[in-house]
C-alpha cells in the first residue's frame, strides 16, 4: 500500500512507531502535516500526480486546546479528533476533477483515524457512516491490519467501477489486473475522472495481489532470472507488475518518460516519482536498465566493473544532464508532470556477486561511483521478503505448478472467485 499519514495532538510517539512498522512489513508510508492537507489536495499541482491507497490519521485525543468563537469570545473545546473528522469531511467534499496519477478522485479515498478518545459503540457505528473509519489507537502491526482491510474493500469497488465503464479486467490467481479498452461507456464514475488519467500503459497493469499473486511475481521473475530474459523481457515485466519497482526505489515508476526533445526521442527506462507528487521534494530517480544475463564484475585481474556497467552509468549520466538542457523543459514537464531540481542515478543490471571477493570488490567499485548499481537479485530478495513475513519460503519454479515454459496468452475474461 502507499499510505498517508498525518496526525494531530500529542500522536507523535504512535505515528512514529506506525511508519517504522509499516515500512518494514514493505508498504510506502509518506508524512504531511494535518494542515497541509487540504491545500495540497485543493491548490498543489503535485497531487494530480500522486498515488495514495489510503489516508491515515493518528489523533491523540487526549489533548485539548481550547479557542475563541470570533462572535462571542466564549472558549470552546477542540480536540484532535474533531479536527481529524474535519479533515474527512473536507476531503470527501473535494470536487471530481482532484484526482491522482491514475483517475481516481482523491474524494473517494478511505480514511482511516485512530483515537484514544473513550468512545461508545454506538458513536463509532455512526462515525463510519459518514467520511471516515474510526479505531481506537493499536500496535501498528494491528492498525495496519485494519487498513489493510479498508483499502482491499476499496479496491474491489473500484474493480467494479471499472468493469462498469467497460474497461478490460482479470481477476486470477492472486491478482486483480486491468487493460485499457477501446472506447469507455463514459469517462466519469463513482471513482474514477478519466480526464485525470496520466497512465500511459497499454497492456495488462496489476493494481492489487494477494499472498498468492505476489508468489506468482516470484516465481516469474525468479524464472525469467535464471533462464536470461532481454532486458525487453524484463521491461515488460516491470510494466505488467509496477509494484516491484515501486517497492525498491520507494516511488512511482514512469516507463520511458521523459522524452527529451534535445537529443531526439532518448528517454530512460524508468523515472520515478514521489508518491505525494513533488509536494515537497523535486528530486526524481532515473534508471537505465540492462539484461540480467549482462555480465556486470570483471573477476581478474583487476576485479570490477565491466565495460557494460561503464556504458549504463554513462547513458543515465547523460539522462541527468539532459535534465538540465533548457531545450527540454516543455517534454519533461509532459512526461513528468513537474521540473525536477535533482536527478537521482541508478544502474539495473546482471546478477548479484556470490563470494565474499566479489562482493568486496563490488562494494568498493560502488563506493567510486556517483551513480548507483543494483542487481536483479536484489529486486527479487525485496519481494521474497514478503513471503517471509510470515514463515520461510522456498522458490518452486519448474514443478506443476510454476512450469519452466512462458506463460499461455491471457484471455480477456474476469475469473471471480
Amino acid at each position: 500500500m502507499n499510505i498517508l499519514l498525518t496526525e494531530l495532538g500529542l500522536g507523535t510517539l504512535e505515528a512514529q512507531a506506525c511508519v517504522t512498522d509499516w515500512r518494514a512489513h514493505h508498504h510506502i508510508v509518506e508524512q504531511m502535516p494535518m494542515e497541509r492537507i487540504i491545500g495540497y489536495l485543493r491548490l498543489d499541482p503535485a497531487r494530480s500526480i500522486a498515488l495514495v491507497d489510503a489516508i491515515v490519521c493518528v489523533a491523540d485525543s487526549a489533548w485539548i486546546a481550547l479557542a475563541e468563537d470570533d462572535d462571542n469570545r466564549l472558549p470552546r473545546v477542540d480536540s484532535p479528533l474533531e479536527k481529524a473528522l474535519t479533515l474527512a469531511e473536507d476531503v470527501r467534499n473535494l470536487p471530481d476533477n482532484c484526482t491522482m496519477r491514475d483517475g481516481r478522485k482523491w474524494k473517494k479515498i478511505p480514511i482511516a483515524i485512530f483515537t484514544t478518545a473513550s468512545t461508545s459503540a454506538t458513536w463509532l457505528a455512526q462515525t463510519r457512516s459518514h467520511h471516515a473509519t474510526v479505531f481506537p489507537v493499536a500496535h501498528p502491526t494491528a492498525a495496519l491490519h485494519k487498513v489493510q482491510t479498508l483499502v482491499d474493500d476499496y479496491h474491489e469497488r473500484v474493480l467494479q467501477d471499472y468493469e462498469n465503464l467497460g474497461m478490460l479486467v482479470s481477476v486470477a490467481k492472486g491478482r486483480a489486473q486491468i487493460s485499457t479498452a477501446l472506447r469507455l461507456k463514459k469517462d466519469e464514475s463513482d471513482f474514477y475522472y478519466a480526464r485525470g488519467d496520466r497512465r500511459n500503459h497499454k497492456g495488462w497493469v496489476t493494481i492489487k495481489r494477494d499472498r498468492e499473486g505476489l508468489r506468482a511475481d516470484v516465481e516469474l521473475f525468479a524464472m525469467l532470472l535464471d533462464r536470461g530474459a532481454s532486458e525487453r523481457e524484463m521491461h515488460k515485466f516491470f510494466e505488467e507488475h509496477p509494484a516491484i519497482l515501486m517497492e525498491a526505489w520507494l516511488g512511482i515508476p514512469i516507463s520511458h518518460r521523459p522524452q527529451f526533445e534535445r537529443p531526439k526521442d532518448n528517454t530512460a527506462d524508468y523515472s520515478f516519482s514521489p508518491i505525494l507528487g513533488p509536494w515537497d521534494d523535486k528530486t526524481i530517480r532515473l534508471l537505465e536498465m540492462k539484461g540480467p544475463a549482462e555480465k556486470a564484475l570483471l573477476k581478474y585481474p583487476r576485479p570490477g566493473f565491466t565495460s557494460k556497467v561503464h556504458r549504463a552509468v554513462d547513458q543515465v549520466r547523460d539522462y541527468g544532464r539532459y535534465l538540465r538542457d533548457p531545450a527540454n523543459i516543455t517534454a519533461i514537464v509532459k512526461g513528468l508532470g513537474y521540473l525536477p531540481d535533482e536527478s537521482k542515478l541508478a544502474v539495473l543490471i546482471g546478477r548479484a556477486p556470490k563470494s565474499d571477493a566479489e562482493q568486496e570488490a563490488w562494494a568498493r567499485r560502488q563506493s567510486e561511483l556517483d551513480v548507483k548499481v543494483v542487481t536483479y537479485d536484489e529486486i527479487l530478495a525485496k519481494q521474497v521478503a514478503h513471503l517471509h513475513d510470515s514463515h520461510p519460503y522456498r522458490l518452486i519454479y519448474g514443478t506443476e505448478g510454476y512450469p519452466l515454459a512462458p506463460p499461455a496468452p491471457r484471455r480477456r475474461t474476469v475469473e471471480r472467485r
